[in-house]
């Protein structure tokens, strides 16, 4: 069986959508599977279940192929060669996916069309979001559609294992008595998932008193490091994940290293506000603690297929982020160090 994968998205969409790439590989190693993604994230599916082949593009020049219509069709021609057997379609992949698919000749073909696709009958099989409304299950429910309908006898369990990123980057063990180390991303994608720089080094200034702080400069969504706080900057997702297995805690927004840090098992604080509950750590919970406004009547305005690009809130914009001050963040990072959790 041949196998293609379509997931052109940024970095923290791609980190919860491994376990269903990883899962396929191990189901059925003697599929060749390939793998459409962004050049940065392509590393994260690299390791003992890695497709068997990996093609990149940047999201905006492969979404937008349809305005340069030679583009297009040399992706639509590079997929209808390797001759699919079925193409898996992450449910945020655009119209561009869709018709690259439909194009493929693949008999099978899963994916969603709950996000706006101006494409008709590019799938066989449209997989509903779950009722979790989590992105990790929404793409493991599809890892599942795909398998039933090759006629797969692997059953995968209900829900999807953190991914194996046994491969990615390196991490030396903390030495016993130091004192904790604390990374800080204080980036996101999207100004609205932003807290502000200003406001984590402010936490940095105060956690550096008597913790290691490690600040992440990163993309310029982050800032300049606080004088105490060591510079940080990871160019690729291996040496991300390289600093956070050095690290005793993450503290940041809602973002791709938020995500990474999480599926490593990484304790951490998260200050979130437009962004929809699906988006909180999927593994290890208990290790987490999501800061996120108990009783604003707008919020999370963001739904799981559907981002929003502006605040509704027009009395106080960010009110959901305003919300937290550096004192009680300060204090969140302090009660999750100080918990027992492994």
């Amino acid at each position: 069986m041949r196998v293609v994968v379509f997931k052109f998205n940024h970095f923290g969409d791609n980190v919860v959508f491994v376990p269903a790439v990883q899962a396929l590989r191990r189901a059925e190693p003697s599929w060749e599977v390939t793998l459409l993604t962004t050049p940065n994230e392509a590393e994260l599916y690299r390791g003992p279940h890695e497709p068997q082949s990996i093609r990149v593009s940047t999201q905006p020049a492969f979404n937008q192929s349809h305005r340069r219509p030679w583009v297009l069709l040399s992706w639509m021609w590079a997929v209808r060669r390797l001759r699919p057997d079925a193409c898996l379609l992450s449910f945020d992949q655009g119209s561009a996916a869709h018709l690259v698919a439909r194009a493929s000749a693949a008999p099978v073909r899963v994916g969603s069309t709950a996000v706006r696709v101006r494409v008709r009958n590019a799938l066989t099989a449209d997989v509903p979001p779950p009722p979790d409304a989590r992105p990790a299950t929404w793409h493991w429910e599809m890892a599942r559609a795909l398998l039933r309908a090759l006629g797969s006898r692997a059953l995968l369990p209900p829900l999807p294992p953190p991914p194996d990123f046994s491969g990615l980057g390196r991490g030396e063990p903390r030495a016993p008595g130091s004192r904790p180390r604390i990374l800080i991303h204080a980036g996101a994608s999207k100004a609205l998932n932003q807290w502000g720089p200003a406001r984590f080094a402010a936490v940095a200034e105060r956690l550096a008193v008597d913790c290691e702080v490690a600040w992440v400069e990163h993309a310029g969504t982050t800032g300049t490091a606080p004088a105490r706080a060591e510079r940080v900057r990871p160019r690729t997702a291996g040496e991300m994940a390289t600093a956070l297995r050095q690290c005793d805690l993450f503290l940041g927004n809602n973002s791709g290293p938020m995500h990474l840090a999480n599926a490593l098992g990484c304790r951490g604080v998260a200050v979130t506000g437009p962004s929809a509950p699906g988006w909180d750590p999927y593994w290890h919970r208990e290790r987490w603690t999501v800061l996120r406004h108990p009783n604003l009547a707008c919020a999370p305005c963001e739904r799981l297929h559907q981002s929003v690009e502006g605040c509704a809130h027009r009395e106080h914009p960010l009110a959901c982020l305003d919300y937290w001050s550096p004192e009680t963040v300060e204090a969140a990072c302090r009660a999750r160090l100080a918990l027992a959790t492994p």
